[in-house]
């Protein structure tokens, strides 16, 4: 294999590890909240905020030798002779576009457990503070115009 293909295998490699360690994190963190484990969930914040920065300081580099070497930034570039001829680089191509798009999609998943959670969290506090669901719709004089407050079973 050339150089070239050699480094650019290398670079694909450390860059999947990295995007496949991250999606690990990701599933851990799925599973934890799924099952409502706050100390678990807690835990993996700064391990995966650390291999998402990993990840983006191993795509950098990857893209900018991409750019040194004027090929494009996606599967055109194992167009070139010189790649073409090395299956093993579109196969790990291949395999770090599937781990980014596993990852797009479970972080997607994420987002959207963590922001459903985080409405039910704020419906059951208004509960709490005695306020109604309430469209927070507007007078004429510009302030709400709401239904009554209550007492609720808290002071806020």
């Amino acid at each position: 294999m050339p150089a070239n293909s050699e480094l650019f295998a290398q670079l694909l490699n450390t860059e999947l590890q990295h995007a496949e360690h991250l999606h690990q994190l990701l599933q851990q963190e799925l599973q934890a909240l799924q099952q409502q484990q706050l100390e678990p969930l807690a835990n993996l914040q700064q391990p995966k905020s650390a291999a998402l920065q990993t990840l983006q300081q191993h795509a950098s580099q990857r893209l900018d030798w991409m750019t040194d070497q004027q090929l494009p930034h996606s599967s055109a570039c194992l167009q070139r002779p010189e790649f073409a001829a090395h299956p093993d680089l579109a196969g790990l191509w291949q395999q770090l576009a599937a781990v980014y798009e596993n990852n797009q999609r479970l972080s997607e998943l994420l987002a959207e457990l963590v922001l459903t959670a985080r409405k039910r969290t704020l419906e059951q506090l208004n509960i709490l503070r005695g306020k109604q669901n309430d469209p927070q719709l507007y007078n004429a004089n510009g302030g709400t115009s709401g239904l009554n407050k209550g007492s609720g079973y808290t002071c806020a």
